[in-house]
């Protein structure tokens, strides 16, 4: 009998140590077992097994710390219609101040159509710490706008989009907001993970100069985006920032780029890429993958070579795309009713002298 135990023992433990080994724990880390909790019905729902450690409350789905009494709304939410968020929860008999939101906390719901964020929310936190990841509302298709209370301190809305209480941090414009412009407002420095994803009416977006950062996937799933005025101070074009963009043909970047994420076009049908800057670093292996061949990009004669080795396409010298200006952008931004400078980016108010497109047609003044 004791040998039993004994190789029971054994194996528990050794079982314990791969797993800490496979989660990369070190010798002396606290191991934590979540378990499900049952629900105010009294009955055990099954998002509890899946996410551990929450409670549904009034329709929603919780995470509470009873040391400080407050909770957090979990990840993957459903609602239909407006939402207040409440700042206060009461659970068996004990309130609970609502102080955040999980990264996902309404990924995919498809129902939501207005959220008002109570002052009391103050943070919206990722699994991992990852401090991208700022848009609890990615694919809510139906959410239209996002209220915020006045004396929240570290959120605030503007036209129905979230920010940063400074406003320096962009980061959710609504997946059902209806206007096909936006302007970034001046002093956005940053634009969070998936920001504007899955909003299929968003047609042009121009960015001040003061944004230097694009997160992954800033643009993932934009069906109906035609033209991005990229920051002229941008250094950085996260994963997947357009990846899915059913209507963007042509794109400018800035010489002030000189880093990409992976997989920063993917199954999109861009025609023309103007790549504009260097890249003393190198090139990822992974940044052009599952785009067309055809795919024509115009780069520095001085990165020909290093583009040439991540992508089988047509690789231009930007002098190249300087003399065919005129067709090239006529047939890439699509004939419409705007205005457009030589590069193909939108302009929100028409050059009162110069060289410009209007309605697809070449115009000087």
């Amino acid at each position: 009998m004791r040998k039993i135990l004994a190789i029971a023992l054994f194996v528990l433990l050794g079982g314990i140590f791969f797993f800490s080994h496979a989660a990369g724990m070190e010798f002396g880390d606290e191991i934590h077992f979540q378990v499900g909790i049952v629900n105010p019905t009294g009955e055990q729902d099954e998002r509890t097994n899946l996410h551990g450690n929450t409670v549904s409350i009034s329709g929603l789905f919780y995470r509470l710390n009873e040391m400080s009494h407050t909770a957090m709304i979990a990840n993957t939410n459903q609602w239909t219609g407006e939402l207040d968020i409440p700042e206060e929860v009461n659970y068996n008999n004990q309130k609970y101040t609502v102080n955040g939101l999980e990264w996902q906390a309404f990924n995919s719901c498809k129902t939501l159509t207005k959220v008002r964020i109570p002052k009391s929310v103050i943070t919206i936190e990722h699994y991992a710490g990852n401090e991208n990841c700022k848009n609890p509302f990615n694919n809510c298709t139906s959410l239209e706008s996002i209220e915020v209370a006045k004396d929240n301190p570290s959120m605030c809305s503007v036209n129905g989009v979230l920010f940063s209480k400074d406003k320096t941090r962009l980061f959710c414009y609504p997946a059902g907001a209806k206007n096909e412009d936006y302007s970034v407002p001046d002093g956005v420095t940053w634009i969070g993970s998936s920001a504007f994803a899955y909003n299929s009416y968003i047609v042009h977006v121009a960015m001040p100069n003061s944004v230097i950062s694009l997160s992954s996937g800033v643009f993932s799933n934009c069906k109906s985006l035609k033209s991005v005025s990229l920051s002229e101070c941008v250094s950085y074009i996260g994963a997947y920032t357009f990846e899915k963009c059913e209507s963007l043909y042509l794109l400018d970047i800035p010489e002030s780029v000189t880093e990409f994420g992976e997989s920063v076009f993917r199954w999109s049908p861009i025609k023309t890429l103007v790549i504009r800057g260097s890249f003393p670093q190198g090139l990822r292996n992974d940044t052009f993958v599952l785009m067309d061949d055809d795919v024509t990009f115009y780069v520095r004669q001085s990165e020909i070579e290093n583009f040439k080795k991540v992508y089988s396409g047509t690789v231009l010298p930007l002098e190249s795309y300087s003399t065919d200006i005129t067709n090239a952008s006529v047939k890439d931004v699509r004939r419409g009713c705007a205005n457009y400078d030589l590069l193909g980016r939108r302009q929100m108010v028409k050059p009162s002298k110069g060289v410009y497109i209007e309605s697809g047609r070449k115009k000087i003044k």
